[in-house]
């Protein structure tokens, strides 16, 4: 394992520390990055492994391939038919001015330059017809789209509205390979941002108030009947948006660090399973509507009200009275302050270029990191040009690794990476956040995991979706087994994380442990870990079906945890063959809590835990070595068509240091039945039973 060491993190951090003792206003001037690093920002960025990777990309039609390395910028396109010549040009934005920078011989097909690392470049071929346009990228990969407020607003609105088509409906949509970010320079954009399937809408401000949009938009059509419940996978993040918001989403969705100058609905009257909002000032108020649960956290807000069955706040400002979580009824949990947690690393732009800024980690919050009058955020800056910025079409484990070596942070386009070996994080303190959903897919012959993080202490990674393979033990590995590091001072943080296991294709997929964490002081923001329940590969095993096999996905474990000192914030886990959450770790928190129980379970022989002795496995299971656990706002519900039972949906062992508060079983669907809340308290929800039960506090 390797530490690097991000200047000013100390400094910084013992200031944080005195503010907090003190009460003092939380604000800092943002530190530059890490001058440290095995590599410097200076040091050449393209080595032997990621150069043959882009240079052996295969090309063809409109390929345009764009490499950022430090300062210097690398194109490659495919050769064009009777062209005489090839003509390269220059735009700051994917509908800007372009500029020529470039004419070339017909028989050069790269070209480099030192200027605008990050800019859009068009390469055009040169014909007896005159001028044709091949094809435009920027270094961020052409699914990433860069839009100037200074664009014309009906070709930015064209190009939206194109991407949202493709993946606005459950049909189109939901499991389409198809990613995008849609990325907003600093000014007043007019135009709607349609956010569908895999796009993340992102601000590219100091600040949200940088990036102003007129609209955002959720289609009510990606289910009948405005139905919600599998509007997964999109994200808005740093923006302004000057108009009301319904934002009616499920699992995998995240609206951060935002501002709307308006209210904000959560459903459009049909069913909806959500959610996750952070670090959002919304001038009116918030109306969940039909949702089942949502967490709120450290957001400002006139006031909250509405909600089905688990609503958790914390951190916020505003009226969250109406509907306060009792025995007998109401929804809302409200918690004063959030306990330890940092806000998601960003892109923006400064008038020093590109950077990623790195919040760093606080204590005992409420309500919004930036606003006019709290100053400077705390955190560290890093130049992109400190990063590698990888592409789906030509990068491989190998060159991502090599980077990642090297000492640079990674950013992830917009792209399914299908990866023969893990992607290893071995320094302290690196960065890896993606864009658009960037997709993690483990590839066959791969056995490990998509991602592992060594045992290094301030590692971020934020916003992945990772999808299983045929088989590999774990998805997500952080940290080694039996580690006794100490991250207190400096944890890794999790944010905005997603699994999937099955779903997208008719095929085999496979994992024993989706997200295992061995660290000690990891923070999660934001998890969906899903074993799919429908569509594609769902089966309980594979099956054979007489002139087809209907695959499986069998999976045991979603997140087991056996670091100490672990906290999640929105924990979602569904559906998997075991116990969705283990926690064998001293001292952790979960705050908000979702799970479904596993659609097709065979039969009850195929659902017994404890050796045989109970039926099914807890969804939330607290090893009995355990002494201290805290938990607030957990929800299990029973979707269990074949009927079977679960003797409990929860369970802890009984001591002084387990506290357990707001848990609630729900009964959706099917004939099945848990018998309890909690260990053998609570009561039965499904068949011939109630069809909710309610437990305030635990132990009694």
């Amino acid at each position: 394992m390797k530490k690097r060491v991000a200047i000013f993190a100390c400094a910084l951090s013992a200031l944080f520390t005195m503010q907090l003792l003190s009460g003092c206003d939380l604000s800092s001037e943002k530190g530059k990055g890490d001058a440290d690093a095995p590599h410097g920002s200076d040091s050449p960025l393209i080595g032997e492994t990621y150069l043959d990777a882009f240079n052996g990309a295969e090309l063809s039609g409109s390929d345009v391939l764009v490499k950022a390395d430090g300062d210097a910028v690398h194109i490659r396109w495919a050769a064009q038919e009777g062209a005489l010549g090839y003509t390269i040009y220059r735009a700051e934005s994917t509908f800007g001015v372009f500029s020529k920078v470039a004419d070339l011989d017909a028989d050069v097909l790269s070209y480099e330059t030192d200027t605008f690392p990050y800019d859009v470049y068009k390469v055009c071929a040169l014909t007896e017809n005159g001028e044709r346009e091949i094809g435009a990228s920027s270094a961020f990969s052409p699914n990433a789209f860069l839009f100037s407020p200074y664009d014309d607003a009906e070709a930015v609105q064209s190009a939206i509205d194109e991407v949202h088509s493709s993946l606005e409906t459950g049909s189109t949509g939901q499991f389409s390979s198809r990613r995008a970010a849609l990325m907003f320079l600093p000014g007043s954009h007019e135009v709607t941002a349609r956010v569908g399937y895999y796009t993340s809408v992102n601000g590219l401000g100091e600040v949200p108030t940088d990036v102003s949009l007129k609209e955002v938009y959720v289609s009510d059509k990606v289910l009948s009947g405005r139905n919600a419940t599998c509007t997964f996978w999109r994200s808005v993040e740093n923006v302004s948006v000057r108009s009301s918001v319904t934002w009616a989403v499920s699992q995998a969705t995240s609206f951060r660090r935002s501002q709307i100058r308006g209210s904000l609905s959560l459903s459009y009257g049909g069913w909806a399973s959500g959610g996750f909002i952070a670090n959002c000032e919304i001038t009116g108020r918030v109306a969940a509507g039909t949702q089942q649960q949502w967490y709120t956290r450290n957001t400002t807000a006139e006031a909250y009200n509405g909600g089905s069955f688990n609503m958790v706040y914390s951190g916020c400002i505003g009226e969250t009275g109406s509907g306060v979580w009792t025995a007998d009824g109401g929804s809302v949990t409200n918690l004063d302050t959030t306990e330890k947690v940092a806000e998601k690393p960003f892109l923006y732009q400064s008038g020093t270029g590109y950077q990623v800024f790195v919040p760093l980690v606080r204590e005992n919050t409420r309500g919004i990191t930036w606003g006019e009058n709290l100053g400077q955020e705390l955190g560290v800056s890093y130049d992109l040009d400190e990063f590698y910025i990888a592409d789906a079409r030509y990068d491989t484990a190998d060159s991502i690794n090599e980077a990642l070596e090297a000492g640079r942070h990674l950013l992830l386009t917009p792209g399914i990476y299908e990866l023969d070996k893990p992607i290893e994080v071995t320094w302290e303190n690196t960065v890896v956040l993606g864009l658009g959903y960037a997709t993690l897919k483990i590839g066959g012959g791969n056995g490990e995991a998509a991602l592992k993080v060594a045992d290094v202490s301030g590692v971020r990674v934020a916003d992945i979706l990772v999808d299983a393979g045929g088989y590999s033990k774990n998805m997500v590995v952080i940290g080694e087994e039996g580690s006794e590091q100490d991250n207190s001072e400096n944890p890794v943080v999790l944010s905005d994380l997603y699994f999937r296991i099955g779903g997208v294709e008719n095929v085999h997929t496979e994992t024993d442990t989706a997200l295992l964490i061995y660290a000690n002081d990891v923070i999660g923001d934001n998890f969906w870990v899903w074993r799919a329940d429908h569509t594609n590969g769902v089966a309980w095993n594979d099956e054979n079906a007489g002139d087809h096999t209907d695959y499986g996905n069998p999976a045991k474990t979603g997140v087991e945890v056996q670091g100490d000192r672990v906290r999640c914030y929105a924990l979602m886990v569904e559906h998997f063959e075991e116990y969705q959450t283990l926690w064998k770790g001293e001292d952790g928190l979960t705050v908000m809590y979702q799970s479904e129980t596993p659609y097709r379970v065979p039969d009850q022989s195929a659902w017994m835990s404890h050796d045989g002795a109970k039926r099914g496995y807890a969804s939330y299971k607290v090893d009995d070595a355990v002494t201290r656990h805290r938990a607030v706002g957990i929800g299990v519900y029973l979707v269990n068509p074949t009927g079977m039972t679960l003797d409990s949906a929860i369970e802890v062992p009984v001591c002084e240091g387990i506290l357990m508060e707001h848990l609630i079983t729900c009964h959706f669907l099917g004939s099945g039945r848990i018998e309890n809340v909690i260990n053998d308290y609570g009561g039965a929800v499904g068949n011939n039973a109630a069809g909710q039960r309610r437990v305030p506090k635990f132990p009694l």
